[in-house]
């Protein structure tokens, strides 16, 4: 008889999986945004100080005050970047790897990717090109794959048989946006960890009645993710509300708060020190955008249906058309609050960071993001979104018309999601902002960009490059990982019962 995988089996089963396959891809080159964030950590890690004015130029994410060029983003990202690139820059100091880098051999195809009109293979565009492919991988890469064990962890709590929470979370993890911002030196996936692993600790100690002092990480997570990414502040604070009435000693939640005054000290003091104030105000000095930064309060002004539209269905943006299987957590949600009246508050818990985000950035005059796979700002509600969708499997795969229809919606996931992530060098761009119903039906990234390039077999920077792959060829070190991973590691890690021999030898006498 098969043994079946154990949670933990299928836990890390899962984190190999992710982990490749968010590792194998560099982070994008001439990225305004991870260069912005990874310029502070250059500027602290190299020089100790807090302004990039020697590595401004690679970026137009920057504000400047007092004479002095910044980074406009909040620092969660370069703050846990900061040690990982001082563990490159005692690994680049080796003899061998500093002849690499000022050598530039040994790169395989990776010329093949580079602008045909910029300067070439550089030593300084070699070590900061590996520089943020490795503190990116380290600080975006593992807690990406460790949040999407979580989701595993967390919708294990509800699934009729945990191998429809593993589906689950490896759609969440590489069929939505979690897997192009998976390794992106970006604020989105940061956030979306700090927020809903702090959630699921929460839901255990209120539920599962696990240690309070769980509380003091989860007070850190979620300081983290205020310091990531701000407009989560709204919707942590929901989640404390609802820990509040739930928990019996409400008392016990001071640890949350402790534990998130650390960061926001950090915070606080680092925005002081730069800008005379301890509110983040780095936008109100960027060198670019200053129209749509001092539109309304700060780029807010009242929610729109069209922006509504463009961010759930419109070719440009439509979350829904990118990744359909999460169209099943609406159906899940009312599974959810059907099946399970014990998690009533954690079912409105997951509608209000829902509707809560999808108000906040309809009501935001740069809704579309830029140049994004999907509707960036969405990231840190997709974990929250993704969980119902387990009740929707419980129903929808014992039955084979069930299964076909969950098969395709994730298959469609997958495809659109990955095409726009490794075809090209570069984000999708949008040549025209979609600012109105028409522009937003006028262009698809996907099928204008993306789907080309791939044609093409224009594959983004890997490791399958670096090997002097080309084209398609370079990603099949990738595919043999994963199936290798899929196939083996569950059985090297699921223990088959064995019987004693004494009990062999007694059931072998009553046959």
């Amino acid at each position: 008889m098969t043994a079946q995988p154990s949670r933990r089996t299928y836990a890390i089963t899962l984190f190999c999986v992710l982990l490749v396959c968010y590792g194998y891809f560099m982070p994008k080159w001439a990225d305004w945004g991870a260069n912005s964030r990874a310029d502070l950590v250059y500027a602290v890690g190299d020089k100790g100080v807090l302004y990039i004015d020697d590595y401004h130029d690679n970026t137009g994410d920057k504000a400047f005050f007092e004479g002095h060029y910044y980074t406009d983003k909040s620092i969660g990202p370069s703050l846990v970047a900061l040690p990982f690139y001082l563990m490159f820059k005692a690994v680049a100091a080796l003899p061998p790897v500093q002849h690499f880098i000022e050598s530039g051999s040994s790169l395989g195809a990776f010329s093949d990717t580079l602008n045909p009109d910029g300067q070439g293979i550089r030593p300084e565009a070699v070590y900061q090109g590996l520089a943020l492919t490795f503190m990116t991988f380290f600080a975006m890469a593992v807690p990406s794959a460790l949040l999407g064990v979580v989701v595993f962890l967390f919708a294990a709590r509800f699934a009729h048989k945990e191998g429809y929470a593993f589906l689950l979370a490896l759609a969440y993890g590489l069929g939505t946006m979690a897997f192009p911002y998976s390794n992106a030196l970006y604020q989105h996936q940061m956030a979306a960890f700090g927020a809903f692993v702090g959630f699921f600790l929460l839901w255990r100690v209120i539920y599962e009645q696990a240690s309070r002092r769980w509380l003091w990480l989860v007070g850190l997570l979620f300081g983290l993710a205020t310091i990531t990414e701000y407009p989560v502040v709204p919707f942590l604070g929901f989640i404390f509300l609802w820990a509040a009435l739930k928990l019996p000693d409400r008392l016990a939640l001071y640890r949350v708060v402790l534990g998130a005054i650390p960061l926001g000290l950090i915070f606080a003091a680092y925005n002081y020190a730069i800008f005379r104030t301890p509110l983040p105000v780095g936008y109100e000095y960027s060198t670019n955008w200053q129209g749509e930064h001092q539109t309304g309060f700060m780029s807010l002004t009242l929610p729109t249906l069209d922006r509504l539209y463009g961010l759930t269905f419109s070719p440009v943006r439509g979350l829904f058309l990118m990744s359909p299987f999460l169209l099943l957590a609406f159906p899940g949600c009312l599974w959810l609050w059907r099946e399970r009246r014990d998690q009533h508050g954690t079912a409105v818990v997951i509608a209000l960071v829902v509707i809560g985000f999808l108000a906040y950035n309809a009501a935001s005059v740069m809704w579309w993001g830029g140049f994004t796979v999907g509707p960036r700002y969405l990231v840190p509600m997709l974990p929250f979104l993704a969980l119902p969708v387990v009740f929707a499997l419980n129903h929808l795969l014992p039955k084979l018309w069930g299964k076909v229809l969950t098969d395709v919606l994730i298959a469609v996931s997958f495809v659109s999601v990955w095409v726009m992530t490794v075809g090209g060098q570069g984000w999708p761009p949008v040549d025209v902002w979609p600012t109105t119903f028409e522009r937003m039906n006028a262009h698809s990234p996907l099928l204008d960009y993306s789907l080309p390039l791939f044609l093409q077999g224009d594959i983004a920077r890997n490791y399958g490059i670096v090997l002097g792959l080309r084209g398609f060829l370079s990603l099949i070190p990738l595919l043999a990982a994963v199936a290798a991973l899929l196939l083996l590691l569950p059985r090297l890690l699921t223990r088959r019962p064995q019987r004693a021999p004494q009990l062999q030898k007694a059931a072998g006498g009553l046959d």
